[in-house]
């Protein structure tokens, strides 16, 4: 666990919005139904309190599973900023997915969290948090052991999906989400959790769409990548075959016919991308290409990936990270998609 980095004060303990603690609470299986009403009424007031008194709410989101989820999390810092403008927003995200948000300007600070992480490493994450004194949190993805975690570090309230058996137990208010069977976009529940969270100060409040911001560091990798390739005026164009077990993979040989069919045309460079968990479907593909594709395995950690990938024009590949994170960067897109409900466009 590590805070990378974050800027404003901590909430002073004598403050209006310390955490509240219930002495003489019941213990057993029922003890949350019994303590959660009143809580929940406390953890409200004491936010609007605040907020009608103009004092900086702190809120921290949490999504700390897979890089696309995290891209279709994005929107959810600028509209809670829209809505708060005096709001500190804070990220807590999978270490891995850092380079993603690390220019996020919505961001006040950004946490990392690992279900394995040692118990030392948690420990201190747990009193960093406290230290740090959130208000609220909103978990887009609940995790019970996160969950356990931030009830013990004192953020008095915990928002978000009412999905599992312990999330009535661990957070104090939720919307209910069963995200493994709904039929709306990822960005949708995303927002629904956001203007459940918000109440009327959403309203008349545009949902903005992912945007990932880059160093000038990063642009230049892009453009000595642009250089190193004699890319000129052509339109550069990924091609990204796996999904790393997200989604159902397109046969290798398709990807191959359309990489070679495309380097071709007049005017198109084409890369074929991946990581290393994906070499076993590149190298399928790499097996059926024309000598004018370029394959670019596993070459790139994720910050430089984010530099070259800005470089590009169009992306083709399934719905998995990459995808997202091309979108994001304002590439013209083609996605895969298998026709299963929980891995459709619709969905995804």
């Amino acid at each position: 666990a590590q805070r990378f980095f974050t800027h404003g004060g901590c909430a002073q303990p004598g403050s209006i919005l310390a955490h509240v603690g219930f002495a003489g609470w019941p213990v057993g299986p029922l003890a949350g139904f019994r303590a959660l009403p009143l809580q929940f009424f406390l953890c409200v007031k004491q936010i609007h309190q605040v907020m009608a008194i103009g004092s900086a709410v702190k809120i921290l989101v949490t999504r700390t599973d897979k890089l696309g989820d995290l891209v279709l999390s994005i929107p959810v810092f600028e509209f809670l900023k829209r809505a708060l403008a005096d709001a500190e927003v804070h990220a807590l995200v999978a270490p891995m997915s850092v380079p993603i948000i690390e220019n996020n300007p919505h961001l006040k600070g950004i946490w990392t969290w690992e279900e394995n992480d040692s118990e030392d490493s948690l420990k201190d994450l747990e009193n960093q948090l406290r230290s740090e004194g959130f208000q609220a949190v909103i978990m887009l993805q609940y995790r019970r052991e996160l969950a356990q975690l931030l009830r013990r570090s004192g953020i008095g309230q915990r928002f978000g999906p009412r999905s599992r058996f312990s999330s009535w137990f661990l957070l104090n208010r939720g919307l209910w989400q069963r995200r493994s069977h709904s039929h709306l976009h990822e960005m949708e529940l995303n927002l629904s959790l956001a203007k459940h969270f918000l109440g009327s100060k959403s309203e008349g409040i545009d949902f903005p769409e992912p945007e990932i911001f880059i160093t000038k560091g990063q642009q230049d990798l892009g453009k000595e990548f642009q250089k190193e390739f004699l890319v000129g005026s052509d339109k550069v164009i990924f091609l990204h075959p796996g999904s790393g077990g997200s989604a159902l993979d397109w046969p290798p040989a398709r990807f191959a016919a359309v990489a070679n069919t495309l380097a071709r045309m007049d005017g198109f460079r084409v890369f074929v991308t991946g990581t290393s968990i994906d070499s076993e479907t590149v190298s399928k593909v790499a097996q059926e290409l024309d000598n004018e594709v370029a394959v670019l395995l596993d070459r790139y950690n994720l910050r430089e990936f984010l530099g070259v990938l800005s470089a590009g024009d169009y992306f083709v590949g399934p719905s998995t990270g990459p995808l997202h994170l091309a979108a994001a960067l304002g590439l013209g897109c083609i996605g895969l998609f298998p026709p299963v409900q929980t891995m459709s466009p619709q969905r995804w």
